[in-house]
């Protein structure tokens, strides 16, 4: 059985982070029932890449396919009114509005677990729920810019974003490590609660080692790079012949293995090359000396020499090389779902983790499509269901 078999997840989140964190709830087994503005829908519908369906997004694909889609219009009274009827049947609810928004709606916490006292309620913010900054608007970019990823991931032309949006998804993975926790209190004490997940925090968590580093020495440290983090240039990327390859050549045995794999053992016996500390203080010459050797190789070539030596070393790839290779079909990460108005399968990423019961293939939800049958589960008549519609509630 799926170890969240059973769990209802209420899901007013839209964008990436809120719907990062009930997708892999869904993954793990709760139905989740995503709820959405009637015409419209959640503005990640209309982003790039399009699948060739109105409001269907290949992003918006990604990171929604399984969910169940009901149209509510939350500004209205009864669209409210609907809205705590699925509350008090969930267990979970997850929002990602801006602090104060979902109470204005009629549907914050206190409302909400006064009629389910068991509701655990997943709040995702830029910038948390509390605080002075707690009002101030927030994407991916600008929680990399205030937590200072951005800068230490930066080089002498300026700082720099990472190309992903790495704090929206980890705010997402947070929310579903808080989701577990809270749900694994409620079965010991029968309450529920209310979490607060910030991506500024989630960005700061990313970078625990950098924080504690400035807590120590009162510096922020700077980034490195495409440097190692020991600093040594036998762990970095160079371009060779065909492309590019990463060096992880960090501690002595590896860096020993690394150049009796390629054939030059001599450069240990090198002063400057010798140990460590000899390494560090020669970064130049050493990097100098390995750029002019790897641009005489091909990527392939070294990578397999260095990997059965022991050497961590790989060629760099775009992703569809790695998403087609063997191993990753070995690993089962890749998973496909049904995407409407499509004969082929949409690629979707699983939760990143072996499951006992993984979920079947999974569908994208069409704006609306299940709106009749989520509102028929609460006891509404296809009469009510209609009256409700035409008064443009759903």
């Amino acid at each position: 059985m799926a170890a969240l078999a059973g769990i209802r997840v209420v899901d007013f989140t839209h964008a990436i982070a809120g719907p990062t964190a009930t997708q892999m709830l869904h993954q793990l087994g709760a139905d989740v029932i995503k709820i959405e503005p009637p015409g419209k829908g959640d503005d990640f519908r209309h982003y790039t890449e399009h699948a060739g369906l109105p409001a269907m997004s290949v992003p918006f694909a990604a990171v929604n396919a399984g969910k169940r889609s009901v149209t509510l219009n939350l500004k209205s009274t009864e669209g409210q009114a609907l809205a705590l009827r699925l509350a008090a049947s969930a267990d979970v609810v997850c929002e990602n509005y801006r602090p104060g928004v979902i109470e204005r709606l009629g549907l914050g916490y206190e409302t909400l677990a006064a009629a389910n006292p068991g509701l655990v309620m997943l709040s995702l913010s830029g910038f948390g729920q509390d605080g002075p900054w707690r009002d101030w608007g927030a994407y991916d970019h600008i929680a990399q810019a205030v937590s200072g990823m951005a800068i230490m991931n930066g080089t002498e032309a300026g700082p720099f974003k990472i190309g992903i949006p790495v704090v929206d998804c980890f705010s997402g993975y947070l929310g579903v490590i808080a989701v577990l926790a809270a749900l694994r209190e409620r079965d010991a004490t029968g309450s529920g609660k209310r979490l607060d997940v910030a991506m500024l925090d989630a960005a700061i968590k990313i970078m625990g080692s950098a924080a504690s580093v400035w807590s120590y020495t009162g510096e922020a440290p700077k980034g490195t790079g495409n440097r190692g983090f020991r600093l040594v240039a036998t762990a970095e990327y160079y371009a060779c012949r065909d492309g590019w390859i990463a060096l992880g050549a960090n501690h002595q045995h590896q860096i020993a293995a690394m150049f009796r794999a390629i054939g030059h053992p001599e450069m240990l016996e090198d002063p400057r090359f010798a140990d460590h500390a000899a390494r560090v203080a020669n970064y130049a010459a050493l990097k100098a000396w390995l750029t002019a050797y790897l641009l005489t190789r091909d990527g392939a070539e070294l990578e397999e020499e260095l990997t059965a030596a022991g050497v961590p070393a790989a060629r760099l790839r775009e992703i569809g090389e790695t998403l087609q290779s063997p191993h990753m079909a070995a690993r089962g990460l890749v998973q496909e779902a049904t995407l409407p108005g499509h004969e082929r399968p949409l690629g979707i990423l699983g939760p990143g983790f072996a499951v006992a019961a993984p979920t079947a293939a999974a569908r994208v939800p069409v704006l609306g499509e299940d709106t009749d049958a989520v509102l028929g589960e609460l006891g509404l008549a296809a009469a009510e269901i209609a009256a409700l519609r035409t008064a443009g509630a759903i």
